[in-house]
């Protein structure tokens, strides 16, 4: 299982398995033209990552400076699929896992070799196949709250939102 890292210090199984929700940040404004037609306006595009657990121990990240800007290595991936073999990943992957790749061949997924060059990944083709996906464990800078903690039944309860910067 890959592990969940907050400003390099590694959130342990112990404090159970995190549980990552990514979620749009805002930046987008619809706006109708005179002619009626909406359109989307996008000023910029981030996350929010949230992370929940439950375990038998607190996350540990106790000691982060919690006005800094922190690396977060995620343990959920982030998948792209489409007919063609050049995927632009949409956040950075991690350098300790390696972006996958698959292709659907007769309704079956196969795996596929991948070359990934910081955001640009690009598949080898495969014969016969109709859809193609790339996989990877992002990793993000941002800026957290410092973990709601809940202690009940000998079990910690935890919850950190992140913001990409």
């Amino acid at each position: 299982m890959t592990q969940l890292v907050l400003g390099g210090i590694p959130v342990t199984l112990y404090s159970g398995a995190p549980d990552v929700r990514y979620s749009d940040a805002g930046g987008r404004t619809d706006v109708t033209l005179s002619g009626g037609k909406p359109i989307a306006m996008r000023h910029f595009s981030k996350r929010v990552i949230t992370i929940t657990g439950t375990g038998w121990m607190a996350t540990g990240l106790d000691a982060l400076d919690w006005d800094a800007e922190h690396v977060l290595l995620s343990p959920s991936p982030l998948r792209l699929s489409g007919a063609g073999t050049a995927f632009t990943l949409t956040a950075d992957p991690r350098p300790d896992e390696a972006v996958t790749a698959q292709a659907l061949v007769g309704g079956r997924w196969v795996n596929a070799s991948v070359t990934a060059t910081g955001r640009a990944a690009t598949v080898t083709p495969v014969t016969g196949a109709t859809l193609y996906t790339v996989a990877w464990f992002p990793q993000f800078t941002v800026l957290c709250t410092p973990p709601d903690e809940g202690y009940a039944g000998g079990a910690v309860d935890w919850q950190i939102t992140c913001r990409e910067v």
